[in-house]
This record gives structure tokens, C-alpha cells and sequence, in this order.
């Protein structure tokens, strides 16, 4: 408000029309300015409504959430982190993990994530113990503006209690099938007498009789064993002697062994194994693996079809795959591939029998030996089954 100029006379007519262009453009500015002021002031409002909002909603959360910057310092985190994890005192802001965390897997995540060692799309999930809460932490990379890693986010969910009921299923599972299995094998045994006429010669039909349920009974053993190395897996105690293991000799003699039933069926079975290094492992579980990856891929594939097995030295890993050129399986039904009890549902499968037990215990043992599966499958095209096992440095 008030003069903004004067002229005195006497004044041109363009030094008029100057000072009123300049008057002019200065109220332009001005108001420009002032509405500038009064967004500025609304967007600092809104965005502490939104901070204050977010903040709300993650306090509110069940879950416990604890977010790091770029110094893997601990900024954010809500009342559920600090009830998860059993911390009383109050954390400094900002406080590194290190001191915070007690799980040296958790912060060892971090720090890979922070690095950018991992995908920066993806998330990683990890089981942690904290007192005597079992939780289920997921992690991943937050971006900054310009792209890079700014810190990560760490989602973590209380699954005590679901550990527990598995752990009650997992006993009573184990329970009966030790109570079965007892039984099955008298019962198998006196069936081998019978089939064998050492009490007393049987007709034709009767001896089909008892083969037939030799093999209903040699049906439910093999799914007994399967429940019994699953409980195991589950229990920390499958995995009994690791000690430096030649796999490249466990496939050659796998496939050696193999060979002449895939033959019988039509179907090629090869090797291949280029640069590998021992791996810390149980040998007894490396069969176990191949035994069981192998026949599938056998019964799965149709006559003239192949089976091949590789193996290569792949830097501090050993990548394995062993592909066929099967049925495939749906691209609906991969995820669940190694879940317990499950078997694909294929029209052309139907008549191979099975537990769906063999690729979860596949799963158990490679996780138990550090080691990590996958599949990539195409119907009616093949399948392959990927692992990578940890070799022994050196």
C-alpha cells in the first residue's frame, strides 16, 4: 500500500508509461508471491497432515515396521517393533541396526540390501527368533528421488503361534506314522510268506491277491517314510553328517543307475559336469535329491523323450539342473510345486504314483544346506529344476 513512485514535472510521456509498467509489474509480483506463500503454506499443512496420518496409521499397525537410512540407521519404527522384539527402553533417533538388532542374520540382509546386492524390486523374506516370539521379517530397498537406495523397509509379522500349531501337526503326523509303520511292516512280512509258499502253495489268483496288496502296502511305507524325513526336515535332524562331497561321482552314479529304467521307458538319460568343487554336504541327502529329481523327470516324459543332468562350477556356487522334456507343468500351479502333498493335476500323469511329498523333502534338504531351488517349466514343453549349493571355498 502507499506511493510506489513519483514523477515531477515536468515529465515525458514515456518516463509516464515506464513508471506505470514498473508499478504494474511490481503489483504482479507481489501478488505472485503472495500466492506462492499462501500454496506453500497449504502444502506444508497437507504434507504434515499426510506424515501425520502415516505415522497414525503405522502406529496403529499390527505389525511391526522399522525403516533405516542410508547409513542402515534406525529412523522410523511403530509400537509393534518395539513389542516384537521385546525392547522396553527407548531408541535413540536415529540408532544403528547393530544396536538395536540382536538377530546378525536380519542385519546381515539389511546391509546386502543397502549395498544393493539385491534386487531392488523384490523383497526377502527371513524367519527370526526374538525371545520367544517367532517372526516373519520382510525387507526391502526404499528409493530415493533420484533412484538410488535410501535406506530399507522391514515389515515384521508375529507368526508364533502358527510355528506352534504346525509344530503340533508336525508331532502328530510323526506320531502316527510311527504308530502305522510298526504294524505295515509285519503285516508286508507275512504277505512275503504268503507270496513266497512257504505256508503252503497258493492258487494263481490267490498269489495276485497278495501281490497286489504287497504293493498297496509298499505304497503306504514309502508314504510313511515320506511323513517320517519330512518331520525330520521340519525338526532340524535330517541333515546327520556333512562332510566335503564329490557331487559330480553322486550324479554320474545316480545316472549310471538310472539308465537302464529310462531306458525300459524310451527316454535318453544324460550327464554333463564341467568344473566342479567339492560341497560341504550329506551324501546320503545329495541321493536323496537326484534320486528323487531324477525319476520324476523319467516318469514324467513320454517315450523319446530326454532326461539330462548338468553341473558347473558357477563361482562360490554349484549350479545344478536337471531338465526333461516332459508334460510341463502349469504356470498356475509353479508356486506351489513344493508344498507338501501336492501333485500336478495333468491328464497324461494321472497313472504315476506318488506322495507329493518327494519335492518338499527335495526343498528341506537344499535349504538345510544352504542352498536354494527353482523351476521353470513350459506345458507340454519340459521342465527344469535349478539348484545352487554353496561349494567349499578354497
Amino acid at each position: 500500500s502507499g506511493a510506489y513512485d513519483f514523477i515531477t514535472k515536468p515529465f515525458q510521456i514515456d518516463q509516464f508509461l515506464m513508471t506505470v509498467q514498473r508499478a504494474a509489474e511490481k503489483r504482479r509480483l507481489e501478488k505472485k508471491a503472495r500466492l506462492f506463500e499462501e500454496e506453500n503454506i497449504r502444502n506444508l499443512y497437507d504434507l504434515g497432515l499426510e506424515k501425520s496420518r502415516m505415522r497414525t496409521i503405522i502406529n496403529r499397525m499390527a505389525n511391526g515396521v522399522m525403516v533405516t537410512n542410508r547409513n542402515l540407521e534406525l529412523v522410523l519404527y511403530n509400537p509393534a517393533f518395539m513389542r516384537l522384539l521385546e525392547i522396553s527402553e527407548e531408541i535413540e533417533n536415529p540408532a544403528p541396526v547393530t544396536d538395536v538388532l540382536s538377530d546378525q542374520t536380519l542385519i546381515k540382509t539389511l546391509e546386502q540390501i543397502q549395498r544393493g546386492d539385491c534386487a531392488r524390486d523384490e523383497s526377502i523374506s527371513q524367519e527370526i527368533v526374538a525371545g520367544k516370539n517367532v517372526l516373519r521379517a520382510i525387507s526391502a530397498p526404499t528409493l530415493g528421488p533420484d533412484g538410488d537406495i535410501s535406506g530399507t523397509v522391514t515389515v515384521l509379522e508375529d507368526i508364533t503361534a502358527f510355528k506352534q500349531l504346525d509344530q503340533m501337526k508336525s508331532d502328530f503326523v510323526n506320531m502316527v506314522a510311527h504308530e502305522l509303520r510298526s504294524p505295515l511292516v509285519s503285516i508286508r512280512q507275512l504277505n512275503s510268506v504268503l507270496a513266497e509258499g512257504l505256508a503252503g502253495p497258493l492258487a494263481e489268483k490267490q498269489e495276485d491277491f497278495v501281490r497286489r496288496g504287497m504293493k498297496k502296502i509298499d505304497s503306504l511305507l514309502e508314504l510313511i517314510n515320506d511323513l517320517l524325513d519330512v518331520a525330520k526336515i521340519e525338526a532340524g535332524k535330517y541333515v546327520q553328517r556333512q562332510v566335503p562331497t564329490d557331487i559330480g561321482k553322486i550324479i554320474e552314479d545316480m545316472v549310471a543307475l538310472m539308465t537302464p529304467r529310462a531306458r525300459q521307458q524310451g527316454i535318453t538319460l544324460t550327464a554333463s559336469l564341467e568344473n566342479l568343487k567339492p560341497v560341504q554336504a550329506d551324501p546320503k541327502n545329495m541321493e536323496e535329491i537326484f534320486n528323487n529329481l531324477i525319476s520324476n523327470a523319467i516318469n514324467y516324459s513320454p517315450e523319446g523323450g530326454s532326461v539330462t543332468v548338468t553341473a558347473r562350477g558357477l563361482g562360490e556356487y554349484m549350479e545344478i539342473r536337471v531338465s526333461d522334456t516332459g508334460v510341463g507343468i502349469p504356470p498356475e500351479e509353479l508356486p506351489k510345486i513344493f508344498d507338501k502333498f501336492y501333485r500336478v493335476k495333468h491328464p497324461k500323469t494321472r497313472q504315476v504314483m506318488g506322495t507329493g511329498l518327494g519335492l518338499a523333502i527335495v526343498k528341506g534338504i537344499i535349504d538345510a544346506h544352504q542352498g536354494t531351488i527353482d523351476v521353470e517349466s513350459v506345458l507340454d514343453g519340459g521342465t527344469t529344476f535349478r539348484i545352487l549349493l554353496p561349494v567349499i571355498s578354497g
